[in-house]
């Protein structure tokens, strides 16, 4: 059961952001698997049930839904080995889950904050929310509705994108977007004993509409064909 993230989490990434080096995390790692990995690994079991009711085909289990702290530093100018920052993600089994809907927490010094949506781009996906918007925006904003009541919406837009005049004002953000996520920031006493379970369970409740209207949509492959 997931009991709550304390103070030694927050004080192990600070640790590892300023010691990014293995001999560190390996003389550290007890730090690590007691403050960081297994209360993530808790938090994704409790969660379990509610994300398998949104969506029973997500991959549910915690060693698989908790990200690892190894950087993949093949392609990347900075070779620091570890991240400072850690995350749960619910997704379908599919190579590239970024670009898939789904479901998360995330965690570092900075803060904490969960939400769901689509971190990559995914054009086909958002071509045909593009296309139900200009053709009738009102079921689309109903699903969303009582998700936008809590959560903000963020996403990368295409810069050029003409919106229809058939798209109403409440929906005009969500047409340019490659992917978009709603998010929730959490306070320090939320993530600190089991009710961040609850607040979750909650959360997924709230954005259940969206994510299954979003989930239903049919991908269009050409823009053009809007």
């Amino acid at each position: 059961m997931f009991k709550g993230f304390t103070n030694r989490t927050d004080e192990f990434f600070m640790a590892i952001r300023f010691n990014n080096n293995a001999q560190f995390f390996h003389e550290n790692h007890d730090w690590y698997d007691e403050a960081v990995r297994q209360p993530l690994k808790a938090l994704a079991a409790d969660l379990g049930p509610a994300v398998e009711l949104l969506d029973p085909t997500l991959e549910r289990r915690p060693e698989r839904a908790v990200s690892r702290i190894n950087r993949d530093i093949r392609f990347s100018n900075d070779k620091s080995p570890y991240r400072d920052y850690m995350w749960i993600g619910f997704h379908r089994p599919r190579p590239e889950r970024s670009g898939t809907l789904g479901v998360y927490f995330d965690i570092s010094a900075e803060g904490s904050s969960y939400g769901m949506g689509i971190y990559d781009e995914n054009r086909p996906l958002m071509n045909g929310l593009r296309r139900q918007l200009a053709s009738d925006a009102r079921p689309f904003l109903e699903a969303a509705r009582p998700a936008l009541a809590e959560f903000a919406l963020y996403g990368r837009s295409f810069k050029r994108m003409k919106i229809p005049p058939s798209v109403p004002e409440e929906a005009r953000a969500w047409y340019p977007l490659r992917g978009f996520w709603v998010e929730k920031d959490l306070s320090r006493a939320q993530i600190s004993s089991h009710a961040l379970v609850e607040e979750i369970t909650r959360g997924i409740e709230l954005f259940t509409p969206l994510y299954r209207y979003i989930a239903g949509i049919e991908p269009v492959d050409d823009l053009g064909a809007i």
